[in-house]
């Protein structure tokens, strides 16, 4: 299996001093969610710990198999007891987009009010949005979409940036 390879790639790596590399392969991500769904799966811990820290943000196959699974938690439509809703959506908020934008959208265009303010505070964070991303929003807002059209305040107004935390008034440097 694609996972019994990358756990001998582990160990391979681990005899050359290097760390595991990063998850970039979508099938990869497939089998690690389908053993995290499995909750007698003997590797599902690990699988848990690859899913959430070894799989690669942006725009790799990975991402989206990732991306995917965490919508379906925050639907419910997936059960993950180590992942709350609260954690999906943190963990979508760190894959800097590309699928995770797309999902993220989903939401926050979505029937759900709850889910939908809460997709939309993450949007608000993220700067990677394509062309479609925007035209999504657009489109929503341009139909009357209250949720839309905060998401685009927020950008107009580069919350993204502005409400970054602030940096100390003095930073030591060794």
């Amino acid at each position: 299996s694609l996972y019994s390879d990358y756990l001998a790639e582990i160990e391979t790596r681990k005899e050359q001093g290097l760390n595991p590399k990063p998850i970039d392969d979508g099938a990869l991500v497939k089998e690690i969610i389908a053993q995290i769904k499995d909750t007698d799966n003997e590797h599902r811990e690990d699988s848990l710990k690859f899913f959430i820290y070894n799989t690669l943000p942006g725009t790799t196959s990975a991402a989206g198999e990732k991306a995917a699974f965490l919508k379906e938690i925050v639907l419910g439509q997936a059960e993950v007891a180590e992942i709350s809703q609260d954690l999906a959506f943190e963990l979508l908020s760190h894959m800097k987009g590309g699928p995770s934008v797309e999902e993220l959208l989903d939401l926050a265009l979505g029937e759900d009010a709850a889910i939908a303010a809460k997709a939309a505070e993450v949007l608000k964070t993220q700067v990677f949005l394509y062309d479609a991303d925007t035209a999504r929003l657009a489109d929503a807002q341009k139909a009357g979409n209250a949720v839309a059209t905060d998401i685009l305040e927020s950008y107009a107004k580069a919350e993204f940036f502005t409400k970054l935390p602030d940096i100390e008034e003095e930073i030591k440097v060794v």
